[in-house]
């Protein structure tokens, strides 16, 4: 019988850490001394993570984000920007060896089975979203779609970006709670004030939170969802874990090495979600 996987929650860090933890754990399960992990958490303040290759200088207004305590990160793993308030943050590490199908789409299309069942338990359905990539001069996550982003009645409830790093996987995701489109958007680089009022409508024409549709779930029945659908969907259960000593080490050490840092030096990855307008 196969052994069961760990979640964790994390509870509440800043958006370094957090960032950084989620590759500490990629970089462990890469040399098989931690199994397939599915963790939860929050962030300290309101933050906004960046996609691997997102400009900062042309979409996001940083002066902003300082005046009004909103921290930046970039994330290891590709799309665009996520306003971090309000919403339940996932990531996943799995692996070939696990049985995930190799390449980032295929990939996806296996853990949403994991998104969808963990919907299903708190009253929604949902679907993977049908659509090809769809630009949109926004440079929010949730104004655009693609084949990473689940749906409910025309809406776009999920969205998350992947990344491959040898056999193993880093997958990313955010579900927002309540609607904070109006403040995110605040922060967000627009060629005038009319262009953002535009940008805003359309987004909220595609996508909305989830206590939408399930106003009463709290953010603890979704986690408890998250863990009960993605072992139902993988069939192997998910059983209460910690991160181990060796993990936190590193992820402090990412922190000092590169995720206090905007920029990084170029690698070469695999990403879901990659953001091509450099």
């Amino acid at each position: 019988m196969q052994s069961a996987y760990r979640f964790i929650d994390t509870g509440t860090h800043d958006a370094m850490l957090n960032m950084a933890l989620d590759e500490a754990i990629l970089l462990h399960h890469i040399e098989g001394k931690v199994p397939p992990t599915l963790r939860v958490f929050r962030w300290d303040r309101p933050s906004i993570s960046l996609g691997r290759f997102q400009s900062i200088e042309r979409e996001i207004l940083q002066h902003v984000c300082e005046q009004r305590g909103v921290a930046l990160v970039r994330r290891p793993t590709g799309g665009r920007a996520v306003y971090h308030r309000d919403e339940f943050t996932y990531s996943i590490v799995i692996g070939k060896r696990e049985g995930v199908p190799s390449g980032v789409v295929a990939a996806y299309a296996y853990l949403s089975q994991g998104l969808l069942a963990a919907l299903e338990r708190l009253g929604i359905h949902a679907e993977i979203s049908d659509e090809r990539v769809r630009k949109n001069p926004s440079a929010a996550c949730f104004a655009s779609s693609t084949q990473a982003d689940l749906t409910s009645g025309g809406f776009k409830l999920v969205g998350s970006a992947q990344v491959w790093k040898d056999e193993s996987l880093l997958q990313q995701g955010s579900l927002p709670l309540d609607d904070r489109a109006s403040e995110f958007f605040e922060l967000l680089r627009f060629p005038d004030e009319d262009a953002r009022a535009e940008a805003l409508a359309v987004y909220r024409t595609k996508t909305t939170p989830l206590h939408t549709f399930a106003p009463e779930a709290t953010w603890e029945q979704v986690a408890e969802a998250f863990c009960i659908g993605f072992g139902k969907a993988l069939q192997v259960p998910f059983e209460p874990g910690d991160v181990t000593a060796s993990e936190w080490e590193l992820a402090h050490q990412l922190v000092e090495e590169k995720y206090s840092k905007l920029v990084w030096r170029k690698e070469k990855v695999t990403l879901l979600g990659r953001d091509t307008s450099k």
